[in-house]
């Protein structure tokens, strides 16, 4: 399959990761059969894959399509020659590091999930809160225990996309660490406040989130940090056990504060219909150009 995104994660870790895996369904949805399975014709697909290795790496094929990817996870240096073709990118700051005009600025691929999956008509009582994958895998217990006791549901990235799509089409609001919980959250039209704990690369989350016009939207911190350096390790002395809990009584605090005191941000319906138009048409665009090449 002619598709690039980032697949190694499963291979690595032994678990899956929504926001990667996502890409083949949701790519044999709207792009033609023979581009997938071309030998030709490379696709880069959902995610923050744009960086010199995976250009490289890539450009052996004939051809190679750019359909709403990220810049990042490495350095880009490398100028694209006419053997690519950048239908779009994730947002403004990855086309200014592509060298391409803004309006290749339309938005992550994802936010077509909407146009898959209908929305509920029956919403859940509890809010969901989605960890970054990396924080799933290291302190995923004492998160979904302090999400408990917050009341919310605690989802992993990890789950099958079924699950993981509606669990947050259901939810009242989601706290996401997770970007791609933020993206089904907002195409789905469901109120979502950013955090971190594990990973933070500011420079996606800014990319899409002024894409969707959401200038102004913040990460919130929930520091201090409480995942182990090495992931899936725990806590093996009283000092850690004890260190590690006190931890995690401050990232509670830190974690109702912010679902107390920020407001939930939501793109305007305008907006996302407008860029899911414009998704379509790269979509209709690529087909039209690379079937049977």
């Amino acid at each position: 399959m002619a598709l690039v995104y980032f697949d190694k994660f499963m291979e690595r870790t032994g678990v899956r990761n929504f926001g990667d895996d996502i890409n083949p369904a949701l790519m044999s949805r709207f792009i033609n059969k023979d581009i997938l399975s071309s030998d030709e014709v490379a696709l880069f697909g959902v995610g923050t894959i744009l960086n010199d290795k995976n250009i490289k790496s890539n450009n052996h094929y004939a051809r190679k399509v750019i359909f709403s990817s990220g810049v990042g996870y490495g350095k880009l240096e490398t100028k694209l020659d006419d053997t690519w073709d950048v239908a779009c990118v994730r947002g403004p700051g990855s086309a200014k590091a592509l060298g391409v005009g803004p309006d290749r600025a339309i938005a992550d691929g994802a936010i077509l999930l909407s146009e898959l999956y209908a929305k509920p008509t029956k919403k859940c009582s509890r809010a969901v809160f989605i960890p970054h994958v990396n924080s799933h895998l290291s302190t995923g217990r004492l998160l979904a225990a302090i999400a408990d006791k917050l009341d919310m549901d605690y989802l992993s990235p990890s789950c099958n996309a079924d699950e993981f799509i509606s669990t947050v089409a259901s939810a009242p609001f989601v706290v996401t660490e997770a970007m791609h919980g933020a993206i089904l959250a907002d195409t789905m039209r469901v109120p979502w406040v950013p955090v971190s704990l594990h990973e933070f690369h500011e420079f996606k989350w800014r990319d899409w989130m002024d894409a969707m016009g959401l200038n102004s939207g913040m990460v919130h911190s929930l520091s201090p940090r409480c995942w182990d350096s090495r992931e899936g390790s725990q806590p093996t002395t009283i000092v850690q056990r004890l260190y590690k809990r006190g931890k995690g009584q401050v990232l509670k605090r830190n974690l109702r504060r912010v679902i107390e005191t920020k407001e939930p941000l939501l793109s305007q319906p305008q907006i996302i219909e407008s860029k899911k138009q414009a998704l379509l048409k790269a979509v209709n665009d690529i087909n039209r150009t690379y079937s049977r090449l």
